[in-house]
Parts: structure tokens; sequence; C-alpha cells
């Protein structure tokens, strides 16, 4: 459970909620560059303002249009309605 342990307790004693803003995980890897692990978070979710760790920056919200059933950007037909996001990630080169 998300509130068990000393996180849930402390949140819990300064009447924070446990929930975070729709997000989605990203890695990104290319030779020569430091490996990327970051989110993104769904620009009209609810808890923005309150992640309970504390993760949203402005710069990381980012709107997911909804397209209704058809062809998707890759060529791929979609029966049912889908989201897309656009998101530009900069790798920083490693020192290496």
């Amino acid at each position: 459970m998300p509130g068990d342990g000393p996180v849930g307790r402390m949140l819990d004693k300064m009447g924070r909620h446990l929930n975070r803003p729709g997000h989605m995980h990203m890695m990104l890897n290319a030779p020569g560059h430091e490996r990327l692990v970051t989110h993104i978070f769904v620009k009209d979710s609810p808890y923005l303002d309150s992640d309970a760790v504390f993760g949203v920056r402005n710069s990381l919200i980012v709107e997911f249009p909804k397209h209704p059933p058809g062809k998707a950007p890759d060529g791929r037909e979609m029966k049912k309605p889908y989201y897309t996001a656009k998101y530009d990630f900069r790798l920083v080169p490693s020192a290496r």
C-alpha cells in the first residue's frame, strides 16, 4: 500500500494525500551521453499542484490531445480514440 511505512505516516501527519498526477516515465540512452530518467505530466491532470513526491516542474507538464479513431501518426489504424504528446528531450554529453 502506498500509505504504509514512514512516508505514509509523514504525509498523513502533514495533512497531505498520497496521490500523484497522471504521468509517464521515460528512460533515454544514446552513445556518448548520460542516461536520462524522467517523467512528463498530463497537463489537465488533478494533483499537479500537490504531487505527493513533489516531482512536478512546469517544464515537464505536457498537453496530451485526444484523437478520434483513425490513422495514427505512426501509420497504424486505431479502432479507439487515442492520445499523443510532444516533448523535446535533451541529453547531456557524458564526461567519459
